[in-house]
C-alpha cells in the first residue's frame, strides 16, 4: 500500500478515537465470503467502513481500536504491550493459499498497512473478553447489522461476547458504529477527492467509446459489456453497481438491470452505470436514441429533464440543502411539461418523477452517510468536500393513459457527478457530452 494511502486510513482512525472518550471500544468488522452457490462464492467485497478505517481487502478481519489504549499479548515479543489499534488477521496457511491466494499475515500488519499491531483472529474471541472483564470500557461501538449479518470464523470467535450482552448491557453502551462513521465520511479528504474523480474519468471515458457503438439490433447486454470492457482497460477491474442498460418502456424501470432485451428501433436507452476504484464510485447516467437521431417527443422530454439539471447544478454550493434541490428540481420539471402541454392543470408530477434529484457519492454509490437533520445536527445542508449526484429524471411509462401516446415509453434520466468547492461546485463528469447535437453528432456513423 502507498504511503499516501497508508496516511488517508490512518487519519480516519485517529479521526474517529479522538472524537470518542477514553472510556471507548471501537470494533469494525470486515467482511466474510459469501456463498453463491453449493461450493462456490460471490468475488469478496470488503466492509466499505472496515476498508475506510485499514485499506485491508481480505477476508475475516477485524479492528479494534481505543483511544486510551488496550493492554494485549503481543505474540510476536511474547510481551504485554499496549496499543490504540490492532488488526485481527486470517492464519498464513499455506495450502488454502495455493487455491485462494496470499493472506497477509499478522506479522506484516504494521509494515503494508500501517496499523500498530497485529494478531490472528483465532485469538479475537480471547482478546475481547478479557479487556472488558477490566471494567475499563463504559462504551463499546460497534456495527449491529454487520454483527448481526455475520458468518464463519469471525461469527465463532464474536459467540462469546454476543451471549454476554444481556449483562453487559446493564453496565456498557452498547452504540452503533455506522452512525459515527457515516458522519466522518460526509466530507470527503483530498485523497478520496482524487480516487473518486478518476472513477468519474473512467466511467465518463467509457460512455463515450460504448456510446458510439449503440445502435438498433443489438442487446442491451452487449452495451452492458463494452462500458464494463472499457472500464477493465482503464484501470477500475469493478463496478460500482449492477449496470443498468434500458430500452423502450424499460427506461420507465428505474433499476431494471436484467439487460436482455433487444434493442429496437425509436427506442430510447437509458444507460446507469459506474466504475469503481480502489472502493470510490462513479455514477452516472445517459440516454440516447438507439437510431442516433432523438424523435421530436423524446427531443422535448430530454431537453426539459436537461435544463433541469443544468438549473440545480447551478444552484449547488456550500450552504444549500440537498432537500431543497430536490423540490427544486421537481419545480423545474413540472414547469417543463407544463409548457410542453402534456398534462392537465393540477397534476401530480411526482408520479413521472419518481426519486429524488441525487445522493452523497463516495465508498457507496449511495454513500452511507448522515443526510438529514438530526435533532440540532443538520446533515441536510451541503459543505464544501462534499460529493453529490444530480440525476433528475422523467418517465412516462406505456401504461401512462392521462399522457398522449407519442410520448409513452420514454424515460429520460441525466446523472453527472458534482463536488462542491468552497465557493461553488465542479461536475467531475463533466467531459461526458449530454447536449442534444452532441450525443446525436457522437453516434453518427
Amino acid at each position: 500500500m502507498e504511503n499516501k494511502q497508508k496516511e488517508f486510513h490512518k487519519s480516519r482512525r485517529e479521526k474517529l478515537i479522538n472524537s470518542l472518550g477514553d472510556d471507548s471500544l471501537v470494533i469494525v468488522l470486515g467482511s466474510t465470503n459469501i456463498a453463491r452457490s453449493y461450493d462456490d462464492t460471490h468475488r469478496f467485497k470488503q466492509n466499505k467502513n472496515f476498508y475506510y478505517f485499514t485499506g485491508f481487502n481480505q477476508a475475516n478481519a477485524v479492528l479494534l481500536l481505543a483511544k486510551a489504549g488496550m493492554e494485549v499479548h503481543d505474540g510476536t515479543t511474547n510481551k504485554i504491550v499496549k496499543t490504540k489499534e490492532l488488526l485481527f488477521v486470517q492464519q498464513e496457511d499455506p495450502l488454502k493459499e495455493t487455491w485462494f491466494g496470499r493472506r497477509l499475515g499478522f506479522q506484516k500488519v504494521k509494515q503494508e498497512l500501517g496499523i500498530s499491531l497485529g494478531m490472528e483472529n483465532t485469538k479475537l474471541g480471547d482478546v475481547i473478553s478479557d479487556l472488558i472483564s477490566k471494567d475499563k470500557f463504559s462504551k463499546i461501538y460497534i456495527s449491529l447489522h454487520d454483527l448481526h449479518e455475520l458468518d464463519g470464523e469471525i461469527k465463532d470467535q464474536l459467540k462469546g461476547f454476543t451471549r454476554s450482552w444481556i449483562t453487559l448491557s446493564t453496565n456498557v453502551q452498547l452504540l452503533d458504529l455506522n452512525y459515527i462513521a457515516g458522519k466522518m465520511r460526509i466530507v470527503k479528504t483530498q485523497f478520496e477527492i482524487d480516487q473518486l474523480r478518476y472513477a468519474a474519468t473512467v466511467t465518463a471515458s467509457a460512455y463515450y467509446n460504448s456510446i458510439q457503438q449503440v445502435k438498433a439490433g443489438m442487446y442491451e447486454y452487449q452495451i452492458q459489456a463494452m462500458l464494463e470492457y472499457y472500464y477493465k482497460e482503464l484501470g477500475c477491474p469493478d463496478v460500482a453497481f449492477e449496470t443498468i442498460v434500458a430500452s423502450g418502456n424499460n427506461t420507465c424501470i428505474l433499476h431494471y438491470n436484467t439487460n436482455r432485451n433487444l434493442i429496437q428501433k425509436g427506442d430510447l436507452v437509458l444507460i446507469d452505470s459506474g466504475a469503481e476504484y480502489n472502493y470510490y464510485n462513479g455514477d452516472l447516467t445517459r440516454t440516447i436514441p438507439a437510431s442516433g437521431k432523438f424523435t421530436k417527443e423524446q427531443r422535448e422530454i430530454y431537453q426539459v429533464v436537461l435544463d433541469t439539471q443544468y438549473a440545480v447544478i447551478k444552484k449547488i454550493k456550500p450552504g444549500v440543502k440537498l432537500s431543497y434541490l430536490k423540490k427544486y428540481s421537481v419545480e423545474q420539471l413540472k414547469k417543463g411539461v407544463q409548457k410542453l402541454g402534456l398534462l392537465k392543470k393540477g397534476f401530480d408530477i411526482t408520479k413521472y418523477t419518481l426519486h429524488g434529484v441525487g445522493h452523497h457519492l463516495g465508498l457507496d454509490t449511495h454513500d452511507a452517510v448522515a443526510n438529514k437533520i438530526v435533532g440540532s445536527n443538520d446533515f441536510d445542508t451541503l459543505t464544501a468536500g462534499t460529493i453529490i449526484t444530480v440525476e433528475p429524471g422523467l418517465y412516462f411509462p406505456e401504461s401512462a393513459k392521462e399522457i398522449p401516446a407519442n410520448y409513452r415509453k420514454i424515460g429520460v434520466r441525466i446523472e453527472d457527478d458534482v463536488l462542491l468547492t468552497r465557493n461553488g461546485n465542479e461536475v467531475l463528469s463533466d467531459a461526458l457530452p449530454k447536449e442534444i447535437e452532441d450525443i446525436e453528432f457522437l453516434m453518427m456513423e
